[in-house]
């Protein structure tokens, strides 16, 4: 059943042709059009409909057929797409439900520390004067700010590349010298592209700020011909272990679900980040 639905067209087409035989075979070709409606969308459903109800037009015995047959065709369609439709609701609504526990988990279980931590770095900040605790107590608000921002299931602040002023002065403040070049002439990225950019240059520097123990960093953009090209690369030494871990993992999603290749490499000082992403 699977094959057939997997070539719905070709099947279609058959039962087509043989229905210029026997008339009666146009009936179960609603079947290979449900799963074209359900599969491929409202408009190849009905271009197949149209291409149903021409093939009744040869049968000049019975000219209400074609009729008949467009109305079959029609209510298919309609049942076929409320049901695609309707599924993918419920999966959306699941997905967010699933999401908000798992916020309201992290809420429970982070949420009390992350506050104790802001409080304690604000007050190290007013009796030392520290910009370091400043900066910490600054990271925790925002930290929080995104979980209730989740947990009222709103959107998450969309960010892209013209901010990334605030992950490199974070890990300047966090002791890691971090520069930034810009390569080639910048052009516009779609919204996506933006945004996964940004989050993978985050996850890139957080890395730099664990495991290159203030060693210095460079951040470099290259808009290449026909792709994006980042490297983020540290001099931190060849003995970490930067190429493991959850954090490489997501950035090798982020990038994969964009077409691109991520690489990770030891250079002479230390590590290398580097991925390549095609605009289109």
């Amino acid at each position: 059943m699977l094959m057939l639905r997997q070539n719905a067209v070709p099947l279609l087409v058959a039962i087509l042709a043989a229905s210029l035989v026997l008339p009666f075979l146009a009936l179960l070709a609603l079947v290979p059009l449900y799963w074209i409606a359900a599969d491929r969308g409202l408009k190849p459903a009905v271009v197949a409909a149209v291409a149903l109800a021409a093939a009744q037009l040869a049968d000049l015995d019975h000219p209400l057929e074609p009729v008949s047959v467009a109305g079959f065709a029609a209510v298919t369609i309609a049942t076929a797409r409320f049901v695609t439709v309707r599924r993918e609701l419920l999966a959306r609504n699941a997905a967010s439900e699933e999401r908000l526990r798992i916020a309201r988990e992290i809420h429970d279980l982070v949420g009390h520390d992350v506050t104790l931590m802001v409080v304690q770095a604000e007050a190290l900040a007013a009796v030392t004067g520290d910009e370091r605790a400043d900066a910490i107590a600054a990271q925790g608000r925002r930290t929080m700010a995104e979980l209730h921002r989740v947990l009222r299931n709103e959107d998450p602040e969309r960010k892209g590349l013209d901010q990334l002023d605030e992950i490199l002065d974070g890990a300047r403040a966090a002791g890691t010298p971090i520069t930034l070049a810009i390569e080639g002439t910048p052009r516009p990225l779609s919204k996506g592209l933006d945004a996964s950019v940004y989050r993978i240059v985050q996850e890139a520097v957080t890395n730099v700020i664990r495991h290159a123990h203030g060693a210095p960093a460079t951040v470099t953009i290259g808009y290449d011909e026909d792709r994006l090209r980042l490297s983020i690369a540290d001099a931190g030494g060849r003995s970490l272990g930067i190429s493991h871990g959850h954090g490489m993992v997501g950035l090798s999603e982020r990038v994969s679900a964009f077409g691109g290749s991520l690489m990770v490499s030891a250079t002479r000082d230390g590590h290398e980040v580097e991925a390549r992403i095609p605009y289109a």
